[in-house]
């Protein structure tokens, strides 16, 4: 079912094959005010990346690549190649924590992340790619040695 959504609520693609996990974000993002859409293969979210605002991708998901190809993909793409992009993944250790950031994400978000973290970095996110300074080269956020309390 097609559904209307307004220009000024922003689209989040929520890419993970943990279906209880991406349920779980994409129901508060909802509560929050955000237009989630749920992808559980890497190829199905790189073909809809540029339809959202921000996508948010585990490590290890189900599809012809791995998240962080999926990031790279999504930076090589003249369409998507400022999309704001958020690692979330139990894959928390130094080695894939780099990878990610080398693929070219914004933040590297280490699970468990209590949804009210996922959103704050996603308005974070965002917000940065409003500014007019917004071309500059981006620092990357990393957390993925620090736990939400």
């Amino acid at each position: 079912m097609a559904r209307h959504v307004s220009p000024d609520v922003p689209t989040v693609l929520l890419v993970d094959s943990a279906h209880d996990d991406r349920a779980m974000y994409a129901e508060y993002l909802r509560v929050q005010g955000f237009h989630a859409v749920e992808i559980g293969d890497t190829a199905d979210g790189l073909a809809l990346a540029a339809t959202a605002d921000v996508v948010v991708t585990g490590i290890r998901v189900f599809g012809p690549f791995d998240g962080v190809e999926l990031v790279r993909r999504v930076r090589e793409s003249h369409t998507t190649h400022d999309m704001p992009i958020i690692v979330l993944t139990a894959c928390a250790f130094e080695p894939d924590q780099q990878r990610a950031l080398a693929a070219g994400c914004d933040v590297f978000l280490a699970k468990p992340c209590l949804p009210d973290r996922l959103v704050s970095e996603i308005r974070g996110v965002l917000a940065r790619r409003r500014l007019p300074t917004s071309r500059s080269p981006r620092a990357p956020a990393t957390h993925g040695n620090r736990r939400a309390s």
